[in-house]
């Protein structure tokens, strides 16, 4: 990944030469810490295409920080559904005033980078994207 991305490395094998991941689908960097992880179901209905969860636990939508995208969460472009996955998981991973703060740059330089298909994300990595954004404030 570019330096544009926080500091967020992910290894780099030939099968992840395109999309930055591993030939698992995951980042680098697995740890204890919770574990954010996106699936995409194109044949799930309007809404219920994509799901994210931590810990294999639904991730809220925050809809009390951002209401951007009713349909949801999205990510792989720099639109309202990955507004809204990146409000969501900066509430998570730390507190409600950094996600309302760091979003949209988390949204640019992280969610819509994430490959289409999928990905992993370990709180540590997102930590990574936060030690570059207090640098910048």
């Amino acid at each position: 990944m570019s330096s544009d991305n926080q500091g967020l490395s992910r290894e780099n094998t030939p099968s992840a030469a395109s999309s930055g991941l591993s030939a698992e689908g995951t980042l680098s960097d697995h740890d204890s810490q919770p574990m954010y992880r996106g699936q995409r179901d194109k044949t799930a209905p309007v809404g219920e295409i994509c799901s994210v969860t931590v810990d294999g636990e639904p991730l809220d939508c925050r809809y009390d920080l951002l209401s951007a995208s009713p349909a949801g969460f999205e990510w792989n472009y720099g639109g309202s559904g990955p507004a809204q996955l990146a409000i969501a998981l900066l509430a998570h991973a730390f507190n409600d005033h950094f996600a309302v703060t760091h979003y949209q740059r988390f949204k640019r330089n992280v969610v819509a980078e994430f490959p289409e298909n999928g990905w992993t994300l370990s709180k540590s990595e997102i930590e990574r994207f936060a030690e570059g954004a207090e640098v910048l404030d």
